[in-house]
C-alpha cells in the first residue's frame, strides 16, 4: 500500500509551518541599516588607525633612515684613515726596498768591477807570455 499524496491543504499547511520558523530570523531593513551603520564606524576607526601606523612606520623609517647614514659616514671616515695609515706604510715598505735594492745594485757594481779588474789583470799576463 502506498500512502497517497498530500493534498493540498496538507502542503499548504507545511509551507506555512516553514515560513513561520523561518521568518523570524531574516534581517529587517532596520537590522540591515545598524550592521552598515557598524560597518562604517569601524572602517572609520580602522582608517584612522592605519593612517596612524602609516605615520609611525614613516618616522621609523627616516629615523632608521638617518641612522644609516651617520654609520655610513663614520664607516667611510675609518675606512679613509686605514686607506691612508696603509698608504704610509706601503709607502714606507717601498722606501726601503728601494733602498735595500739600490745597495745590492752597487755592491754588484763594485763586485763586477773587481771581477772585471782581474779578468783585465789576466789579460796582460796572459799576454806576457805569447
Amino acid at each position: 500500500m502506498t500512502t497517497p499524496p498530500p493534498t493540498v491543504e496538507e502542503r499548504v499547511s507545511t509551507l506555512e509551518t516553514r515560513l513561520e520558523t523561518v521568518l523570524p530570523t531574516l534581517a529587517t531593513k532596520e537590522d540591515i541599516a545598524r550592521l552598515e551603520g557598524m560597518m562604517n564606524a569601524m572602517e572609520e576607526r580602522l582608517g584612522g588607525r592605519i593612517n596612524a601606523t602609516e605615520g609611525r612606520m614613516d618616522a621609523n623609517n627616516e629615523r632608521l633612515e638617518g641612522k644609516m647614514n651617520a654609520m655610513e659616514k663614520r664607516l667611510e671616515g675609518r675606512m679613509n684613515v686605514n686607506n691612508e695609515r696603509l698608504e704610509g706604510k706601503m709607502d714606507a715598505m717601498n722606501e726601503r726596498l728601494e733602498g735595500k735594492m739600490n745597495a745590492m745594485g752597487y755592491q754588484l757594481l763594485i763586485r763586477f768591477t773587481g771581477v772585471m779588474a782581474a779578468v783585465a789583470a789576466i789579460a796582460v799576463a796572459a799576454a806576457r807570455f805569447l
